[in-house]
Formats: structure tokens, C-alpha cells, sequence
């Protein structure tokens, strides 16, 4: 019993798991940004919020339907002008399937958006919530663990291939499910042979032997593939700060480290080393290598650098309130792609060629708008400057701080300064 009763109590609001083979984040999201991609593809946005069960089978289910009712050869004779084909081309036992489902996607999306995003709030104002959070899981086959990763080589790899960007962020489920789905795709859509006549200039040639009905998948599994893989770089990041955070502040942040401070100028050769540093391992490392050399864990003090911009109020937030960087890039990049792709083949230089170009366009387009609706965001962040995300404090002998400086510089801090006794004003 007496063991029972000791067992620490389990937080209420989780905010996430690491384990070896994924990241599982309750994180916030904009309500119409899911919606949108639950849209374009049918379970891309359940997939998006960490739901895989429900958004893989829902990608079966798009996957499977669309293709017997050919749904995606009659848009394409639908907007080229060739009404009559797309009549005769569906299927209409296969589309009286594929409605209600495809509405279904998008309103339960929408909801579970919703209701997560509550969650998400209370989990952010739950400091529990990321303590229970391991930063490294190992099995005897695999390892994950948190550590900052850039968005922008996510975003290359997906252009390179969609899902890549989702293994370096060892997003594995979602990463290997939308490679397997592009190489089908590309496959019985006879991309690989179209790409060749295209860039050889036989674009007639590279129309004809494209099938219609599997190349309209393509802009949407690029589009939500580099959207996604940036966005849930940008989510493994913030927890990695915030988990380390709370890290330092309950481990270094002693409370005793006050009185060294207001009184090391009397002391005889004693002084502190302030020192600049991003949330990175190397953090850690260079604590740990401090500790390794004699200085104690009561003479170290760290200050994670955590406030904010006053936030929306929550129920703003909740319901969708502003969107994030890169969201209307990619949603217009698809949307002009695929036109790019359905006018292509009518047009000279052929689905593949017009495609890229309603890509490419389609993303300019959506980023100036992202700046343009996040301007107020990117002057806030103006004011506030550029510089370190935490503070090191070190207190030590005069003796120890060459080694100190040493440690710091060796492990990528960004400045430090030595306070010493003459020294009239004091940087906390």
C-alpha cells in the first residue's frame, strides 16, 4: 500500500510522446487550414493531427473510390470542355459512395481540430505536461530524439521526393505511408515516361501516355508532403525548447544562486560568467562538462528566455483565429498546380511542364500573401531583436574561469561576459 500511495500522480494534459518510430504532439491548429487539406486529399488533415488510424484509412478509401468512379478523369474533361466524356466516364455507383465521405472528412477534421486545440491550450499551461516528456526513446532496432531540426531541409527533401521531409524528422508512419502512395502514383500515372518526352520537347507525346485519373493525385501529396514536413518541424522544435526549458528552470535554477550573486563582489576572487545560448543539446553538454569539472550544480543558474507576445484569447485560438507562416503558400501552389495539370493537357508543353509552372506561381503568389497577412507578426518580432533563447549563469573561482570559458566556447555559446569585482552594474 505504502508503495501505491507514492507512485507520482500522472499529469492530466498530455502534451506529447517520443517514442522511437514518431512524434505524437498535441499541438494548435487552424481549424480552415485542416479542413482545406482533408479536401484536397481525404485524410491528409486527420493525418496531419497525429489521428494515422482514421487518416490512413481515409486515404484508402480516396485512394480506392476516386479510382473506380474515375472522378479525376471527369474533372479533367469537366474543365477542358469535353462535358459529354465526363458524363460517360463516371461511374455512378462509385460517386454516390465517395460523397458522403469526402464531406465526412473535412467536418470531422475541422471538429477534431477543434477540440485538440482546447487540449493543446491546457497542456501549454500545464509545466507537468513536458516534464513527463522523454527527450530520447531507443528500442533494439530504432531511436528518436528531440533535438532542433531545420524546417527548410524538410521542405527541400519533400520537394525531392514526398515523405523524405517526414523521415528526417522521423516522422516514420506518415513519412513511409506518403512515399508509398507517391510510388503508386507515379507508377499507373506513366510519370516517369512523361517526364523524359518533356524534357526531350515531345510534350504531345508526354500528354498521351499520362493517365489522367492518377496524375490529379500528384499536386496534392506534393503540396500537403513539403506544407506538413515544415509545419511539424517547426512543432518538434517549440518542444524541444519548451521541454528543455522546464528541464533547466527545475534543475538549475537553485534558489540559493540568489545570494551568490548579491554578494559575490565581496568575496575575494569569486565572480560569475554569463553566457548566451539556443536550446540546443550542446546546452546540456556544456552543463554536464561543467558539473564534470568541480563546478556544482547549486553554482550554476539558467534562465530560459520564455516570454511571449501577449497571445489571442483562447477561444480565437481554438476556433482558428490567423493562420502561420507557409499555410497559403502551399494551398495556392496546389491549387495552381492543379489546374497547371488539368489545362496541360490541352495546352502546349503538357500536364508535367504546366504543372510546375502553376506550382511555382501558385507559391509565390500564397507566400507574398502569407507576409502579407503575418506583417504584424514579423514587426513584433523585429522589435524584440535577435539573440540568445537561454542565459547561463556560472558562479566560481577567479582560478576556474578560463576553464569555464573554455567549456562555453567549446559547446557554441553565443557571447559570454565575466563579471568581475569592479564591476558596478550587474546583468541579471
Amino acid at each position: 500500500m505504502l508503495g501505491t500511495n507514492l507512485t507520482r500522480k500522472k499529469v492530466r494534459y498530455q502534451k506529447g510522446v517520443v517514442t522511437p518510430y514518431n512524434y505524437n504532439i498535441v499541438e494548435i491548429r487552424n481549424p480552415t487550414v485542416i479542413m482545406w487539406w482533408s479536401a484536397a486529399l481525404p485524410g491528409f488533415g486527420h493525418v496531419m493531427l497525429c489521428r494515422y488510424l482514421k487518416g490512413f484509412i481515409l486515404i484508402i478509401w480516396e485512394f480506392a473510390v476516386n479510382v473506380n468512379a474515375n472522378i479525376n478523369t471527369a474533372i479533367v474533361y469537366t474543365f477542358t470542355g469535353r462535358f459529354e466524356d465526363a458524363v460517360q466516364v463516371v461511374d455512378v455507383k462509385w460517386v454516390l459512395l465517395y460523397i458522403p465521405v469526402y464531406m465526412y472528412a473535412i467536418w470531422d477534421s475541422r471538429r477534431v481540430t477543434i477540440d485538440l486545440n482546447k487540449y493543446a491550450i491546457l497542456a501549454d499551461q500545464t509545466p507537468q505536461a513536458f516534464d513527463e516528456i522523454n527527450p530520447i526513446t531507443i528500442t533494439g532496432i530504432e531511436n528518436n530524439y528531440l533535438d532542433k531540426r531545420k524546417p527548410w531541409l524538410a521542405l527541400f527533401w519533400s520537394f525531392i521526393t514526398p515523405g523524405l521531409g517526414h523521415l528526417y524528422i522521423n516522422r516514420l508512419p506518415s513519412g513511409f505511408y506518403i512515399l508509398i502512395w507517391f510510388l503508386i502514383v507515379l507508377y499507373f500515372a506513366n510519370f516517369l515516361p512523361a517526364i523524359h518526352h518533356t524534357f526531350i520537347g515531345e510534350f504531345h507525346s508526354a500528354s498521351n501516355i499520362l493517365h489522367p485519373q492518377w496524375i490529379l493525385f500528384l499536386p496534392s501529396i506534393y503540396g500537403y508532403a513539403a506544407y506538413a514536413s515544415y509545419l511539424q518541424c517547426e512543432s518538434y522544435n517549440k518542444l524541444m525548447v519548451k521541454q528543455q526549458s522546464n528541464f533547466l528552470m527545475n534543475e538549475y535554477q537553485n534558489i540559493s544562486f540568489k545570494e551568490k550573486i548579491s554578494l559575490f563582489s565581496e568575496r575575494s576572487g569569486e565572480m560569475n560568467v554569463v553566457a548566451s545560448f539556443d536550446h540546443t543539446v550542446y546546452l546540456e553538454l556544456a552543463i554536464k562538462e561543467l558539473e564534470k569539472h568541480g563546478i556544482s550544480k547549486e553554482n550554476i543558474f539558467t534562465v530560459p528566455l520564455t516570454e511571449k507576445i501577449k497571445q489571442k484569447k483562447n477561444s480565437e485560438i481554438i476556433r482558428g483565429s490567423g493562420f502561420s507562416l507557409l499555410d497559403m503558400t502551399f494551398s495556392i501552389g496546389t491549387v495552381f498546380s492543379l489546374f497547371g495539370v488539368i489545362y496541360g493537357f490541352v495546352l502546349s508543353g503538357g500536364p508535367i511542364l504546366w504543372g510546375l509552372i502553376g506550382l511555382f506561381v501558385g507559391c509565390g503568389a500564397g507566400f507574398l500573401l502569407d507576409l502579407f497577412i503575418r506583417k504584424k507578426q514579423f514587426k513584433a518580432k523585429k522589435k524584440k531583436g535577435e539573440g540568445g533563447e537561454v542565459v547561463l549563469v556560472i558562479h566560481c573561482n577567479k582560478d576556474h574561469v578560463t576553464l569555464v570559458k573554455e567549456i562555453l566556447f567549446d559547446h557554441f555559446t553565443l557571447g559570454l561576459q565575466v563579471i568581475e569585482d569592479e564591476y558596478k552594474d550587474i546583468v541579471y
